[in-house]
């Protein structure tokens, strides 16, 4: 499977990762328009973060679920990404734009400024990623 790749929903701006390190963001979860699940962190390539370690967060919903909504046609399902330099606290309802470069480029520059996280559905802020078997 290839890169996840999005184009930041408030500046407009590609998302780059180079599957090592990549742009600081905000990553939103989305079913039918409803925030179900954040990532804070530096981008993966894959639609998550990665935690302190380098190690890449998981959703808490089974994967395939999550690709199968990145491609669904409707707007308020899949993943809504934010650089952190532009995330003003407003919570997303709709979906970002796939970048056609495929996320490939320089880097924005933004350094994070918290731990990363990963608030899953239980509304805990996990802070390291946990191992699990797929």
């Amino acid at each position: 499977m290839g890169c996840f790749s999005y184009i930041c929903k408030e500046s407009g701006k590609a998302v780059a990762s180079d599957s090592f390190s990549g742009d600081a963001v905000y990553i939103f979860r989305l079913e039918n328009g409803e925030v179900k699940e954040i990532m804070y962190g530096y981008y993966d390539s894959y639609g998550r973060v990665f935690d302190k370690n380098m190690d890449s967060f998981r959703w808490d919903k089974d994967w395939g679920e999550c690709v199968d909504d990145h491609f669904d046609d409707e707007e308020g399902n899949g993943f809504a990404v934010i650089l952190a330099d532009y995330y003003d606290g407003q919570i997303p309802t709709t979906i970002s734009e796939d970048d056609p470069d495929q996320g490939w480029g320089k880097y924005q520059g933004a350094e994070i400024v918290d731990e990363p996280y990963h608030m899953n559905t239980k509304g805990e802020k996990i802070t390291v990623a946990e191992e699990r078997v797929y």
